[in-house]
């Protein structure tokens, strides 16, 4: 048996609640356009998508995510700053920038892609760019308002400390993807 499997951050409760209004704002505006909005409870930082991977795999996973954790303590980052993936014609992603000042979120997901590795995990083959997805576009070719839109109000969520990081199973049903937490990693309080 599989599961469909990713690693991430979760967001402050606060944070959610001011993207969840972010989007809440564009969906109202630009109703008319098919656009794939994330759900307040399935915003999160992807550090690692794994897809499917064997059930004794994810045991592998949990113990390198425990070890890495271990090695960080708790970091500030900040959710701010709009962008998108595609071109301006054709927009496919909206996004909500991370800013990571300390450099501990990149570092955090370098490591644990490394150790990944080194149980058998494929390695990222592009570079990690931290950001926050919070719609996909189904109709890009008529976006372009909603892009404009969204480039010209900016975002501003603030900052919130990372304290731990999340296993997460994927499941896609007819309805869109269900998150599920298959285990919690601290990162080291003690230091």
């Amino acid at each position: 048996m599989k599961k469909r499997i990713f690693v991430a951050v979760d967001l402050s409760e606060e944070i959610q609640l001011k993207v969840a209004q972010y989007i809440e704002e564009l969906r109202q505006a630009f109703s008319n356009l098919k656009v794939g909005w994330e759900r307040k409870e399935k915003l999160h930082l992807t550090l690692k998508f794994l897809g499917e991977i064997e059930l004794k795999k994810v045991k592998w996973l949990e113990k390198v995510v425990s070890d890495v954790a271990r090695d960080f303590t708790p970091f500030t980052i900040e959710i701010s700053g709009t962008g998108f993936f595609g071109s301006k014609s054709y927009p496919r992603v909206l996004w909500l920038g991370v800013s990571d000042n300390s450099g501990c979120l990149e570092r955090l997901q370098k490591i644990l892609d490394l150790e990944c590795q080194k149980v058998g995990f494929k390695s990222e083959n592009r570079d990690f760019k931290a950001h926050l997805t919070i719609g996909r576009i189904r109709q890009p070719e008529l976006a372009s308002e909603l892009l404009q839109e969204h480039l010209r109000r900016g975002f501003l969520g603030g900052e919130f400390q990372v304290s731990e990081v999340v296993i997460y199973e994927s499941q896609l049903l007819r309805e869109g993807s269900r998150y599920s937490i298959v285990s919690k990693h601290k990162l080291n309080q003690s230091f």
